[in-house]
């Protein structure tokens, strides 16, 4: 867990760094909006903060799944406990 965070730490870093080192304005389009003459800095942060949301998303959606099959295992071994201690009291 360390490790990761770590890493995270250093990725953050090395963004940021990036984003300083490029604060050149620049026109940004994108679709029916235009934003003239922003840092490209902001730009640069708003697209990984985009791309973190994303990921973001779709590992809750993993991590609901991953719940969901858990509590479905576990009732699956709770049934074959008292299965298992129901045949052992019959013996």
């Amino acid at each position: 867990m360390q490790f990761y965070f770590l890493l995270g730490l250093l990725f953050a870093l090395c963004i940021a760094l990036f984003a300083v080192q490029n604060a050149a304005p620049v026109d940004v389009h994108f679709l029916f909006w235009s934003f003239p003459r922003i840092s490209l800095s902001l730009v640069i942060l708003g697209a990984v903060a985009a791309g973190a949301l994303v990921a973001m998303l779709l590992g809750l959606g993993r991590q609901y799944r991953a719940g969901r099959r858990i509590r479905e295992l576990t009732a699956r071994v709770a049934q074959l406990e008292h299965l298992k201690t129901k045949r052992e009291g019959e013996s």
